[in-house]
C-alpha cells in the first residue's frame, strides 16, 4: 500500500544514524481516521436540527445516522442522498452523506474505486462550503478535503484546503504539522536520489558543492517553510513528539545540502539530535502519563 507515509520509510538511516520515521502509515492513519471521526461525531451531534426540516427527508436522515453509528456506511449514503432528493437544501445531510464516504476511504489503498470514494467525499464536502454552512461544518469541510487530499498526494490541493483551514481557525495545531509534514514529503525524494546517483553510504554526506547547490535549489523551500510550520505547530501544542521528530527530518534535510557552510551543517546536525532527544523525551512523559492515569 502506498499513502503520504508509505513513500518514507519505516528506518531512516542517514549521516550514520538510524531514525525511527515519527508517522508510520498505521499511526498517520489513525490520525486520519481520528479528525475523520471527530468530523462525523460533530455531524451526527447536530441531528437535533432534523427535525427542522422536510418530515420525509428527516426521516432518511435518521435512518443515515442509524446506519453510520452501526459502521454500515453504504446504507447511510443511501438515506442521505435520499433525503437530499427530498431537501436539496438540507446543509446536515450534505455533511453527513460526505463523511459517508470518507468512511468508507482506506488511506493508502490507491485502487481506483477507493480513490472514487474519497473524490466523492471530497465533492461532496465541497458542496457544503458553496452552501450555507454553520462556522463549524465549514472548519470541518474544510479540513476533511485538506487531509483527504493529502492521502490521495494531491499536494496542491491539500495546501490549499491547509490554509483556508488555518484561515478559519489559526489555532488547531494539526493544520500547521500537517502542511509540514508534506513540505519533509516534497523535500527528501531530491537528495535521496542525489545520494542514490552518487554512491554515498548512509555514513557519508553529500560534499561535492555543486550538487549541495543543486539539492539546495530543489529543496531549501520545502525544508525552510516545513521548519517554520512545525514551530507554530509546537507553539500550540509543545509535546507533540511528532512534530518534533520530523523537526529533526527536517534539519538533516537541510545539513545535507549545506556542504558549503560547514559551520551551518554542524549547527544543524546537532539541533537535529537535540530534536531527536526532545522528540524522544515527549514520548516517554505521554507514555508515563498514561500509566499514571487513573483507570
Amino acid at each position: 500500500m502506498n499513502s503520504i507515509i508509505d513513500m518514507t520509510l519505516p528506518m531512516l538511516t542517514t549521516f550514520g544514524k538510524t531514525l525511527r520515521i515519527p508517522a508510520s502509515p498505521q499511526s498517520w492513519r489513525g490520525r486520519v481516521r481520528l479528525t475523520l471521526a471527530c468530523i462525523a461525531a460533530f455531524a451526527i451531534g447536530a441531528s437535533t436540527l432534523v427535525f427542522a426540516q422536510d418530515t420525509s427527508a428527516a426521516h432518511e436522515i435518521r435512518a443515515g445516522i442509524l446506519a453510520y453509528q452501526f459502521s454500515n456506511y453504504q446504507g447511510a449514503v443511501e438515506h442521505f442522498q435520499a433525503a437530499l432528493k427530498l431537501d436539496p437544501t438540507s446543509t446536515q445531510a450534505r455533511v453527513l452523506l460526505a463523511n459517508s464516504y470518507a468512511q468508507q476511504y482506506i488511506p493508502g489503498d490507491e485502487s481506483a474505486a477507493n480513490t472514487e470514494m474519497a473524490t466523492q467525499a471530497i465533492g461532496e464536502f465541497k458542496t457544503v462550503l458553496k452552501d450555507d454552512p454553520t462556522d463549524q461544518q465549514r472548519y470541518r469541510s474544510t479540513v476533511s478535503i485538506a487531509s483527504l487530499s493529502l492521502n490521495l498526494k494531491r499536494w496542491d490541493d491539500a495546501r490549499e484546503y491547509y490554509m483556508k483551514a488555518i484561515e478559519l481557525n489559526p489555532d488547531d495545531a494539526h493544520n500547521y504539522f500537517s502542511m509540514g509534514v508534506i513540505d519533509w514529503t516534497l523535500a527528501y525524494p531530491p537528495r535521496v536520489k542525489m545520494r542514490d546517483d552518487m554512491h554515498l553510504t548512509d555514513s557519508e554526506m553529500i560534499s561535492d558543492p555543486a550538487a549541495c547547490v543543486s539539492l539546495r535549489t530543489q529543496s531549501q523551500h520545502y525544508v525552510e517553510d516545513g521548519i517554520q510550520l512545525l514551530e507554530k505547530a509546537l507553539q500550540l501544542k509543545p509535546d507533540d513528539d511528532d512534530a518534533m521528530a520530523y523537526m529533526n527530518l527536517l534539519y538533516r534535510e537541510r545539513a545535507e545540502y549545506e556542504c558549503d557552510q560547514p559551520d551551518a551543517r554542524k549547527a544543524d546536525l546537532k539541533a537535529a539530535d537535540e530534536w531527536v532527544d526532545k522528540a524522544m523525551a515527549a514520548k516517554k512523559a505521554k507514555a508515563e502519563k498514561t500509566t499514571d492515569a487513573p483507570h
